[in-house]
């Protein structure tokens, strides 16, 4: 009841507040930015604009509200290194101006779901037909001075469904970096906040597949992506209850050359389940590496890590080493491509028991940018902590978008992915194992320069083991959602 009140206040206040504060961007449009600038560091040589000043009010490329698809030539260079936490993008569109960008949603969905008999949803037969609402309020902000920038999105609000098994209730995700260049370093903090009564991976209990399209493509304006091994994993669905996810970074990266930088990185993350039968866990994951670049587009990279897992209320934890070598390409405004693949090993220990495994780990983004159209795609193998469900398991997951601005007003989009879950056990042994897939679409038309609304569809199955090893694993079948969206920005498009 807490988390509810602070979210709808939260939104409340971003509409009393932005009306205000937008006012005062009118207000300060014509002044003049301050000419000083710092001295630029030393080393600026992993790329075009690498350790350079940070983009004041950076926006995507394909931001779903802007009027126009963006220009390659206006994009100002990713900076991200491959031993480094943050994906490679294909940069950002710089405004001369900081962002506030309060909005608000409504939804109103239909949602088909399994029916289920006494105790557990059933596998397959008749479908049952439910309505759901969904409210929801969003910030981003951008704010850049002297060698700083800082960046904040928050998202939350509340779901209502008409049918009990649907995942229902308050929910919320807040982001928070800051940038900061000295000399030769980059420093970057960095949290990433979530609540919500469903997994995070399908979007379940904030809309379904159908509503993560446009909230990606929201994510996508302001932030970049964090790979998977610094987030505690949420890919396996479970039934309607409460989850929070934090994860908490840091890095310093330091340029030794005009070609070459040393990155560290440290993350702690927790995911702890409000109600009984669940397996709450905290990670600790640590990652240096080296990069040398090839030439303005190409570079490779050497790195190892180290992770930690221990399970809250047990005594089981698990923790692995890492070794990795990667590769990666950039052409600004246009593509964004790094992979990386090694050994993993794995020990996990229970009581006084345990074992060791050996995994051949793996890690790969993509993202391609045309004038009208994008395209991503990303891939991840390794150990995580187990969704909730298992202690600790190998997963492999996948998960692509695409979108295309058909008209000045129109524009579409397509989300989906796939996770295959299996349980930490000993070579030789049978280990349980869930896969989850979805797929989500809508299609958006503008209404003047501060409204828009989608049509959304969303598809999801889960398959589960014979056996349930928690208190619920959820549905166990097809759930679908359908519906429309009306979105509100305080700041116009464009």
């Amino acid at each position: 009841m807490r988390l509810q009140k602070t979210i709808w206040a939260l939104a409340f206040a971003l509409a009393v507040c932005g009306t205000a504060v937008h006012a005062q961007d009118q207000n300060q449009g014509t002044q003049q930015t301050n000419p000083a600038t710092p001295i630029q560091p030393i080393n600026s040589g992993l790329g075009p604009g690498y350790g350079g000043k940070p983009v004041a009010a950076a926006r995507g490329v394909s931001a779903a509200y802007d009027p126009q698809p963006g220009d390659p030539a206006d994009v100002v260079p990713d900076t991200n290194t491959l031993a480094g936490a943050e994906l490679f993008s294909v940069g950002s569109l710089g405004r001369a101006h900081d962002v506030f960008d309060p909005s608000l949603s409504v939804s109103t969905l239909g949602q088909t779901v399994p029916q289920y008999g006494a105790g557990a949803p059933a596998t397959g037969g008749p479908m049952s037909l439910a309505s759901t609402s969904v409210v929801n309020g969003s910030l981003d902000f951008d704010r850049t001075w002297s060698q700083y920038h800082l960046t904040t999105f928050f998202n939350g609000g509340d779901t209502f469904s008409s049918d009990p098994i649907i995942p229902h209730g308050p929910f919320g995700n807040v982001i928070v970096t800051q940038q900061i260049e000295w000399a030769r370093w980059h420093l970057l903090l960095r949290d990433d906040f979530s609540a919500a009564p469903g997994a995070m991976f399908t979007n379940t209990g904030m809309g379904g597949p159908g509503l993560i399209s446009q909230m990606s493509t929201m994510l996508s304006a302001s932030l970049t992506g964090v790979g998977e091994a610094f987030i505690p994993n949420e890919t396996i669905e479970t039934g309607n209850v409460l989850r929070y996810r934090n994860a908490a970074l840091g890095q310093a990266e330091y340029s030794l050359s005009r070609r070459s930088a040393l990155t560290f990185s440290g993350s702690y993350g927790i995911l702890h389940f409000n109600d009984a039968g669940y397996i709450s866990s905290r990670m600790v994951n640590a990652q240096a590496g080296y990069d040398y670049q090839l030439d303005p587009s190409n570079s490779i990279a050497i790195l190892g890590g180290y992770g930690k897992i221990d399970y809250t209320g047990t005594v089981s934890s698990t923790w692995d080493y890492m070794a990795a070598l990667a590769y990666g390409r950039k052409v600004t405004g246009r593509l964004a491509f790094q992979v990386a693949a090694g050994p993993q090993q794995i020990h996990s220990m229970e009581g006084t028991g345990g074992f060791q495994l050996w995994l051949a780990t793996a890690n790969a983004a993509l993202t391609y940018e045309r004038r009208r159209s994008g395209y991503s795609l990303s891939f991840m193998r390794g150990l995580n902590a187990g969704a909730g469900v298992f202690l600790g398991a190998k997963s492999d997951t996948v998960t692509g978008t695409a979108h295309y601005q058909f008209t000045r007003f129109w524009t579409g989009t397509v989300h989906g992915g796939y996770a295959l879950n299996d349980s930490l056990e000993p070579a030789g042994t049978s280990s349980a194992q869930f896969d989850n897939w979805f797929v989500g679409g809508n299609l958006g038309r503008r209404m003047g320069p501060h409204a828009e609304f989608n049509f959304n569809y969303g598809v999801q199955r889960q398959n589960n083991p014979a056996a349930c090893p928690v208190a619920n694993c959820g549905i166990n079948g097809y759930q679908q959602s359908f519906g429309l969206t009306v979105n509100w920005h305080l700041r116009p498009a464009g």
